[in-house]
């Protein structure tokens, strides 16, 4: 056999292994995955506009006392007394093994051309030894009157990324309302027009988010916001 004939297949094995060998010395040119995202938003809006009321020797009494204590997780409440009194609790909460998180709430309310008469009216709105010794999320709302907003919202995001972001937009907007308080009775029997609001020994050794409004009276707005991203 001539040496020419012997040597050829060795060329050919050395020449395939050395093929083999720069192939895998390259980088891989794989497609890599897109960014995963994972996002908790809460969006909501109220309006109270064109009411006439008139309250003459009202009562209106609105009160959350001695309640959501010792509790866990999610608790909303709201407790309103009297005419067109809006109250609102928004929860969103997301979890997930994402890149980027985000938490955004975004409230609006809007109260305008609005009008009350009280002539000898008494609002009561209180929040007494309430939400203590509680965790989680606790949201409570009391209101007595007309035409009183209140609003809490809260948006938790959490993820195992490298990125995050929280964002909280409030508007609020109280215009063109006409309230006249007047009193009633004459002489010794008088009755003024009284609105009371009172949060007494509530929210104690609580943890976690704690959210409140306590209105009493004609055309007030309360609003929590509250927007969390951990990663």
């Amino acid at each position: 056999m001539k040496t020419t004939m012997a040597l050829k297949p060795l060329a050919f094995a050395l020449a395939a292994l050395m093929a083999v060998a720069a192939q895998a010395g390259q980088p891989n040119h794989y497609p890599q995955p897109a960014p995963t995202t994972a996002s908790a938003t809460t969006l909501d809006g109220q309006s109270n506009h064109g009411n006439v009321v008139t309250n003459e020797k009202t009562k209106n009494n609105a009160s959350a006392n001695g309640s959501y204590n010792n509790i866990s997780g999610v608790a909303n409440g709201n407790v309103l007394s009297g005419d067109n009194n809006q109250g609102k609790n928004d929860v969103a909460i997301v979890s997930g093994d994402a890149d980027f998180v985000f938490a955004s709430t975004g409230t609006a309310q809007s109260n305008t051309g609005n009008k009350v008469l009280n002539s000898g009216t008494k609002n009561n709105a209180s929040l007494n030894d309430s939400g203590n010794h509680a965790s989680g999320i606790i949201q409570l709302n009391s209101e007595a009157g007309t035409s009183n907003q209140g609003s809490s919202s809260v948006a938790i995001a959490s993820g195992n990324g490298s990125s995050g972001s929280a964002a909280v937009t409030g508007v609020q907007d109280v215009s063109g309302n006409l309230t006249l308080n007047l009193s009633s009775g004459h002489g010794w029997s008088t009755k003024p027009v009284v609105n009371n609001a009172s949060v007494n020994n509530s929210m104690n050794f609580s943890s976690g988010v704690s959210n409140s409004n306590v209105l009493s009276g004609s055309g007030n707005q309360g609003q929590n916001n509250v927007a969390i991203t951990r990663f």
